[in-house]
């Protein structure tokens, strides 16, 4: 069973609430977020209902991966999923290294 958490998104000056689903796995020193967008119905400019974000660790800290499926959609889509990232290490707990103080 996975964990929820739901995410605010501003598209076109309205604020939509999308519900996911989310796994972490950690294999070494990668971590992968497995996310599910949470209902059957996906706002027009979410062009994934499911994805992957992966992370490298060192020194206490995740570095986000580049993901080519992901950066081949539109700039909306990207631009959630990467506030879903950012979200979720918060909730987590966990400090990425482009956020992190020290």
């Amino acid at each position: 069973m996975g964990k929820s958490i739901t995410v605010s998104y501003s598209f076109r000056d309205v604020l939509v609430n999308i519900g996911l689903t989310y796994n972490i796995q950690k294999n070494g020193e990668i971590q992968t977020i497995a996310c599910s967008v949470d209902g059957t119905i996906l706002p027009q400019w979410l062009q994934l209902s499911k994805f992957e974000i992966m992370s490298s660790y060192d020194h206490g800290k995740y570095t986000p991966l580049f993901n080519e499926i992901i950066y081949g959609k539109n700039m909306d889509t990207v631009l959630f999923i990467d506030k879903v990232y950012l979200e979720i290490m918060v909730k987590e707990k966990m400090k990425v290294l482009a956020f992190a103080n020290n």
